[in-house]
């Protein structure tokens, strides 16, 4: 498709896959605007990411940039390595389960104690996490199942977030430097321009583009080092060495081999071209649904020179977090926990993958990994 068909018109939406176009395309957010709204509003509440163009999504992401503060990137760095080490030291050898044990766990930790949400229990925290992202962003059919589980999740979300922030009132007086704590400190003091709704809604976004996402990406990129014995060497070198740099942009290549997202959907609001200026401009009808391929853009050999190997320092071009104003906000976040929970997985003895089926990366019939099981030690088949 890259080479002859970069912008491909199907019956039920218009792809494309060069990365040019995909940027292009991305950047254009009042033109392409996200689908998400029907997926959010009855289950967080009105949410920035739902919107383009608009006060809410202006507002509300300066705040959330405000209370994210990149000094705390260390220290959640530091909360993820624990985190991973101590879950993967109480399993024994031979084999462990990168998601039941590791992929979920850490971006739950960091939501629960750097970014101030504790929740209930870690259950219902998880239970919240993938129905929301399964509906909001895994549910292009509208499934009802999906959009029932949803806003169910975020109905319950919200009336534990409410009670939360009862019993922390005065806010001026929030102790704590978490997210959480530091936005009822700005909204108490008339900075934020939130009210207490929205405040609930910006809380559940913590969670939602947190968990699911970081462990897709921990299981994809994991996998893709494994399956490279010269990258594995190379990686299991970088996890012992003081470079982190040097380990981390291994886990970027290899996500790019298989992203955690291939396609973001977006829709036209108006008619509208895609590639404009190029050989294969087309033009689209308002309504139209447009599949970014994001992963196909990572492939494209003007952007990525000898796509088909694996190069280490690409970051610059990457599109793991997005492209443009629906960039993900937590980005620098997710830079340090995911390459630091793969690199925990790296400092096991023995690291490999495991043959036959029980070795593959299980979706259970979803649209997120259940579970993948590696060896470790010297019991450890593969």
């Amino acid at each position: 498709m890259r080479e002859s068909r970069p912008v491909l018109t199907l019956p039920p939406f218009t792809i494309l896959s060069r990365w040019l176009d995909v940027v292009d395309t991305l950047s254009r957010n009042e033109t392409f605007r996200v689908p998400y709204t029907p997926h959010m509003d009855d289950s967080v509440g009105p949410f920035m990411l739902a919107r383009d163009g608009t006060v809410e999504n202006w507002r509300d992401k300066s705040v959330m940039r405000a209370i994210l503060r990149w000094e705390d990137v260390p220290a959640i760095r530091a909360l993820a390595a624990v985190t991973a080490a101590k879950a993967l030291a109480a399993v024994p050898q031979p084999t462990v389960d990168v998601v039941q044990t590791v992929s979920r766990l850490v971006p739950l930790r960091i939501v629960q104690q750097s970014f101030g949400f504790p929740g209930p229990d870690d259950e219902h925290m998880l239970r919240w996490s993938w129905a929301t992202q399964a509906d909001m962003f895994h549910n292009p059919t509208n499934d009802r199942s999906l959009l029932d589980a949803c806003n169910a999740a975020g109905t319950e979300m919200r009336t534990w977030i409410r009670a939360f922030l009862a019993e922390r009132e005065p806010w001026c007086d929030a102790q704590g430097e978490d997210s959480v704590s530091r936005l009822l400190r700005m909204t108490a003091g008339g900075l934020s321009g939130l009210d207490t709704e929205q405040v609930v809604s910006n809380i559940c976004g913590l969670l939602v583009g947190a968990i699911e996402t970081t462990s897709q990406a921990i299981v994809n990129a994991t996998e893709q080092i494994l399956l490279r014995h010269d990258v594995t060497v190379r990686a299991i070198e970088a996890a012992r060495s003081s470079d982190i740099a040097a380990f981390d942009a291994i886990v970027w290549e290899a996500l790019r081999f298989n992203p955690m997202t291939t396609f973001v959907a977006r829709v036209a609001a108006e008619r509208a071209v895609l590639a404009p200026g190029s050989t294969h401009a087309t033009t689209v009808e308002a309504g139209s649904v447009i599949a970014v391929g994001i992963g196909s853009a990572m492939f494209d050999a003007g952007v990525f020179p000898e796509p088909n190997e694996f190069r280490v320092r690409r970051r610059t071009s990457y599109l793991h977090m997005g492209f443009g104003p629906h960039e993900c906000l937590g980005q620098f976040v997710a830079y340090a926990i995911i390459p630091e929970t793969i690199r925990q997985l790296f400092l096991l003895p023995g690291i490999r993958l495991i043959e036959g089926d029980a070795g593959h990366v299980d979706m259970a019939g979803g649209p997120f990994a259940e579970h993948f099981v590696i060896g470790h030690g010297a019991g450890a088949q593969g």
